[in-house]
C-alpha cells in the first residue's frame, strides 16, 4: 500500500516535516485505532449471535454505546 497513510507518514518524517517522536506517536494512534475498530467490529458480531443472553445482549449494547462515545463515533 504505497499511499497508506502509514506511508505517507513515513515520508514526512524522512522529509524531516515531522520528528521521530511524532511519527512514533501517530503510528501508535493509528494502531489504537485499528484495534478500536477491530473490538466494535467483534462485539456487534457477538450482538447478532442467538446463542447470548439478554443480560449479555444488553452488556454488549452498553460496551458499545461507552466506546463510540469515547471515540465520537456516535
Amino acid at each position: 500500500m504505497p499511499h497508506s497513510l502509514r506511508a505517507k507518514l513515513s515520508g514526512l518524517r524522512y522529509k524531516g516535516i515531522i520528528t521521530d517522536k511524532d511519527y512514533q506517536r501517530l503510528r501508535r494512534a493509528l494502531d489504537i485505532e485499528k484495534g478500536v475498530q477491530d473490538a466494535i467490529a467483534e462485539i456487534e458480531e457477538q450482538r447478532k449471535s442467538i446463542h447470548i443472553s439478554v443480560f449479555e445482549y444488553n452488556g454488549l449494547l452498553l460496551a458499545l454505546d461507552i466506546i463510540r462515545k469515547h471515540t465520537g463515533d456516535e
